[in-house]
């Protein structure tokens, strides 16, 4: 069983609750899914600059603690727009990888090549952005 755990002051960031959620429902959605969540270890800072908001995914090998703001030292940080930071949860996939046919990931690759979006940590964290991603899709 998943345990997502909200820090104190996580519930009341919108983007923390919406992200609890989305994983709590896509593990009960896909519990095929638990094994990829059971093996994540490490902290993802996550900024929207447009909308002032940051949080910390805690990820603990099976849990995952949600915190508001940025929460110890970051193994991977996704820093940029609302849009694409939201849109990691509709990324198409072929196989373990993003499919790069697919219209979300190109608009994903377009916000990376326009610096909307950035991501840092990489390539040493990209087993932790990987699944993660996993861990998100609604598909």
């Amino acid at each position: 069983m998943a345990a997502i755990d909200l820090a104190p002051g996580a519930d009341e960031n919108g983007l923390a609750m919406m992200l609890a959620t989305l994983m709590a429902q896509n593990l009960e959605d896909h519990p095929e899914r638990l094994g990829v969540f059971g093996r994540l270890r490490g902290r993802v800072a996550i900024l929207a600059e447009d909308a002032d908001v940051a949080l910390t995914l805690e990820f603990q090998r099976g849990r995952v603690v949600v915190h508001d703001g940025v929460v110890g030292i970051p193994d991977l940080t996704l820093r940029g727009e609302a849009e694409p930071i939201g849109d990691m949860s509709r990324m198409e996939s072929w196989g373990p990888f993003p499919d790069p046919r697919g219209e979300v990931n190109r608009a994903m690759w377009k916000a990376l090549r326009e610096k909307r979006l950035r991501v840092f940590g990489l390539p040493r964290a990209l087993p932790l952005l990987l699944g993660m991603g996993d861990v998100l899709a609604v598909h």
